[in-house]
């Protein structure tokens, strides 16, 4: 699984970080933008769940994951 935050669609509003519980965000990103965590446990079901929840919920689509 490959997640990638588009950084030209990224508006910063972080939305993403709350609901990732904090794999993908402005903390991992640079200049206001989003990024994934490079730590990120892609093994465990509930972090996969979070992250699809927040590429769902991102007001832009800015987020794709590739499976």
């Amino acid at each position: 699984m490959k997640i990638t935050v588009d950084q030209d669609k990224c508006i910063g509003c972080n939305m993403c970080e709350e609901i990732s519980e904090g794999e993908v965000g402005c903390k991992h990103g640079k200049d206001g933008r989003a990024g994934v965590n490079p730590e990120i446990d892609l093994s465990d079901s509930s972090v996969v769940a979070n992250v699809k929840l927040a590429a769902e919920a991102c007001p832009v689509q800015g987020i794709s994951i590739e499976e």
